[in-house]
């Protein structure tokens, strides 16, 4: 007889399994193994480049850079608009709530006039505006250093991702390695205790194993929360929720091909560092901060053209000018246009302006020692990576060979042991060895790596 499963992953996928329903037991078996597969389709599956991709993608800091070359986008579209022809259109009308009136030769005569009309539609179209090609010229570079400010976001983030990675990396194969060494503890301490049953060693021996055994312990559960600590760290990184389960592909020493020695002498060019591009771009923007301040000393001219209407309304009664009488709503008006050309010249701004134009050169100046005291902190930086990752590639390359070391140490400790030419002294300190060489391993290729990504990130690498 046969049953039907169906299981709901986290994913709202559906899993269909056809057990054999033979007993309670089995079927609780089949159950907790249908949930370890659940389990495992629920939990997001990370490489290093997929978590580099989630990351950019994903990521609030990289959102936000991305944003703000938006706004800079429509701030360069708005000084274009400065250039563009300008059209005006106003109107007014006035109405008089008490009679206007005019004194004359003494005597106080109440106008007719009801109210007042005028409109007027102006185009303007300037020819001669340095400030205005400046301030473009100005919104361009402002856009540049949003995008390179944005590209450097990226290379940080990279650079924090591939590195917590890697700590998740080395938090797992250690947790690995000590788990080995546990066991190796374990079987120590089943030899130890084997053998003192038997009366072939000391009771001292047993206690010794099972000590050194429970010493592992803590040290396996504080590197089990530094795995989900790591993880939790990363999935920020990378904008996963936090509760989603992770599993990273690989381990450490899959990355061993990368490792080469002998890099610590190599020249390398630091044209691509983003830092440095950002100081280089923030001295053209005073640049033309400060031609633009020279433009306020500038004559500029501009074509206009203005059509205008007038008009004035009465209201029933004698007229002023002529004595006959006005009819309501009588009404008079004048309209014009006119064209030309406008030509302003700035009289003080040639020494207002000076002081600013000062503070601006003094910035510039700033910025050049800035420069030179960071090109020097970037050629110090690549020098410390270099040396870390050489001397790193030679610890995984000593700390290999003395894996194997140790290896075989433990293997001959353990049969000297067992015969009874050994003592337990020699067998603990053989697997401790073992275990401390496994570990040493692991942190040589993670420090590798680290500095690796460090140097990276230094030269502006994307990729």
């Amino acid at each position: 007889m046969f049953c039907l499963i169906l299981l709901y992953t986290k994913n709202k996928n559906l899993i269909f399994l056809k057990v054999k329903k033979t007993s309670i037991i089995l079927l609780s078996g089949i159950i907790f193994s249908v949930q370890t597969i659940v389990a495992q389709a629920d939990t997001t599956r990370l490489s290093l480049d997929d978590a580099i991709r989630i990351a950019l993608s994903e990521n609030p800091t990289v959102k936000v850079a991305n944003r703000e070359i938006e706004r800079v986008d429509y701030a360069k579209k708005s000084a274009w608009y400065g250039i563009l022809p300008s059209l005006e259109a106003t109107g007014q009308i006035s109405k008089y709530l008490a009679p206007a009136t005019m004194s004359l030769a003494g005597m106080v005569i109440e106008l007719p006039t009801d109210f007042n009309a005028q409109a007027m539609l102006q185009l303007s179209l300037p020819l001669f505006a340095p400030a205005l090609w400046k301030n473009i010229q100005m919104t361009t570079l402002e856009m540049q250093l949003a995008r390179e400010k944005a590209h450097a976001s990226k290379i940080t983030l990279r650079n924090d991702v591939t590195k917590a990675y890697y700590n998740v990396l080395l938090a797992q194969d250690s947790y690995k390695a000590l788990q080995d060494g546990y066991a190796l503890a374990e079987e120590v301490y089943n030899q130890a205790k084997k053998r003192y049953e038997l009366g072939l060693a000391a009771e001292y021996d047993a206690i010794s194993a099972q000590v050194q055994m429970k010493n592992l312990q803590p040290n396996i559960l504080e590197v089990e929360n530094g795995i989900e600590q790591a993880k939790m760290y990363l999935k920020i990184l990378t904008g996963l929720p936090s509760d989603e389960p992770i599993a990273l592909t690989g381990k450490l020493s899959d990355f061993e091909n990368e490792i080469a020695g002998g890099n610590s002498l190599q020249q390398l060019l630091t044209d691509d560092n983003t830092d440095l591009k950002q100081l280089d771009m923030q001295k053209q923007q005073l640049k033309k901060s400060l031609e633009l301040q020279q433009t306020q000393r500038m004559p500029t001219l501009a074509a206009f053209g203005r059509y205008s209407y007038a008009g004035t309304g009465s209201k029933a009664g004698q007229s002023f000018f002529t004595g006959e009488y006005q009819p309501a709503s009588s009404s008079w008006y004048s309209e014009g246009l006119l064209a030309g050309l406008q030509l302003s010249v700035p009289l003080t701004g040639i020494f207002t302006n000076t002081a600013k134009e000062k503070q601006t050169k003094i910035q510039m100046e700033q910025l050049d020692i800035q420069r030179d005291y960071l090109k020097s902190s970037i050629d110090m930086q690549l020098r410390t990576a270099q040396n870390n990752m050489d001397k790193a590639a030679k610890q995984v390359e000593s700390a290999k060979g003395n894996e194997e070391l140790s290896q075989k140490g433990y293997e001959i400790s353990a049969k000297r042991y067992e015969s009874g030419m050994g003592t337990i002294i020699e067998l603990q300190n053989a697997s401790l060895a073992l275990t401390q060489s496994q570990l040493s391993y692991n942190q040589a290729i993670a420090t590798y790596l680290s500095a690796k990504a460090d140097l990276e990130k230094l030269l502006g690498k994307t990729n």
